[in-house]
């Protein structure tokens, strides 16, 4: 049986982003085939070590940086906390590998599945130090490839050190074609790269009778009441981080332009950020009454609620490299607008699509977009419906841990058949 160790930074029941989405729904089905370790951090309240749900998990709990988690949640679009979040995981990451090297060789695992260059540190010393094959899950490359200007600093690590882990890993594995091409381009070897597709966060739950929808459209209703939106106002919905590359201050701009066409609309924003940059925005372009934000990470629950209550869901961004909140607003049958940065996977058939593609960086494209789809409920409801049957038949988290585990069994495969590698490789790029 395949020993795999996963060095993540989410891990259920610390989930704050896609990641810990993408974590919590594929690693119990890949817990059956293989005996599955996973190596995350402690945001200062959770066990050290615990065994659920066939899955051995470990998390080091640091005192400093725990005692700070327990008092706020570190939220990466701030400066400071993005930094103590990287001092976080590299302190852990030291503490994964002396954890793998006490185990000695018959305790450790058969590969490493490293996620995210956050994680470089553990990722390079299984390769050089314990000499382990290093599979490379590149989540997100905003900090590296797909930087955008300014963004920490002109002085970033961050693409030298996705570069450094692409060339020990024995696969890169990537969520759609688009990042495998942009990595492809950047000079990273083509050949090593694997695209395995991810499954919908709420996947089936609509179409299997998960919902109780009466009960969802009345708690959607209280949630209009206690935002004060009238029950007649249109609703726009964004979720995601309050940041640049998610296109919400392009969908700021936007809104003015949509205001003054259908009266009454709404934007609403769910999730961490900038909230007081959309603060800002929104005194200045005379936007108050017409913006509220959620304050905050929204949980499951509450977030199906936000759903039920829009009509529009409304994603600019700049640059995604899958996006779950997609596939959540298409399985609650929302029709759904996406920017460029999102993969063209979630068009479906072009002359019937699933979603409708704006420039996330053109807000009078945006604004065009929006206006008129609310003119027209007939599209909206078409959209809506292919969006829903797109996420059902197309997208699969079993199929997507499927893939995975094909991933890794064809890298021990080769190790095997080359066992003086000691799970090194040549990669010349």
């Amino acid at each position: 049986m395949m020993k795999i160790a996963h060095i993540v930074n989410q891990f259920p029941p610390n989930i704050t982003a896609g990641l810990g989405r993408y974590v919590e729904r594929i690693i119990p089905l890949m817990a059956g085939p293989l005996r599955l370790s996973v190596f995350t951090l402690n945001d200062g309240r959770l066990p050290v070590h615990e065994e659920t749900g066939g899955v051995t998990v470990y998390r080091p709990l640091g005192r400093v940086l725990g005692g700070i988690s327990r008092r706020r949640r570190l939220n990466r679009t701030r400066r400071v906390d993005f930094v103590l979040l990287v001092l976080n995981v590299v302190t852990s990451n030291w503490r994964y590998v002396l954890r793998l090297w006490s185990a000695g060789r018959d305790g450790r695992p058969d590969l490493v599945a490293v996620h995210d260059s956050t994680n470089f540190l553990a990722g390079l010393l299984c390769h050089y130090l314990l000499r382990l094959p290093v599979v490379l899950h590149l989540h997100t490359t905003e900090y590296g490839v797909d930087r955008p200007r300014g963004a920490l600093s002109g002085l970033s690590p961050f693409p030298v050190i996705e570069r450094w882990l692409a060339r020990i890993a024995q696969r890169v594995v990537v969520c759609t074609p688009e990042v495998r091409d942009r990595l492809a381009a950047a000079g990273w070897d083509r050949q090593t790269i694997e695209v395995v597709c991810l499954g919908g966060t709420f996947e089936r739950l609509p179409a299997e009778g998960g919902l109780d929808r009466d009960e969802l459209r009345a708690d959607a209703a209280d949630l209009r009441a206690r935002l004060g939106i009238a029950a007649a106002d249109p609703v726009l919905l964004f979720v995601g981080r309050i940041e640049r590359q998610k296109g919400v201050y392009e969908l700021l701009e936007a809104m003015r332009t949509i205001v003054d066409a259908v009266p009454g609309t709404t934007l609403v924003i769910v999730g961490e950020g900038d909230e007081a940059g959309v603060r800002r925005i929104v005194a200045d372009t005379g936007l108050a009454g017409r913006v509220r934000t959620s304050g905050g990470w929204v949980e499951r629950p509450a977030l199906l609620r936000y759903y039920e209550m829009a009509d529009i869901c409304v994603f600019p961004s700049l640059f995604e490299p899958f996006g779950l909140v997609a596939t959540e607003a298409m399985a609650m049958a929302r029709p759904t607008i996406l920017g460029h940065g999102f993969s063209r996977i979630f068009l479906g058939d072009p002359a019937r699509p699933a979603v409708r593609f704006i420039r996330g960086s053109d807000s009078d494209d945006i604004a065009r977009t929006v206006i008129e789809l609310m003119a027209d409920p007939a599209a909206r409801g078409a959209l809506a419906e292919r969006g829903e049957r797109f996420v059902r038949d197309r997208l699969s988290w079993a199929r997507a841990a499927d893939e995975t585990l094909a991933v890794y069994r064809a890298v021990l495969a080769a190790q095997r058949s080359a066992p003086g590698e000691c799970g090194h490789r040549r990669n010349p790029h």
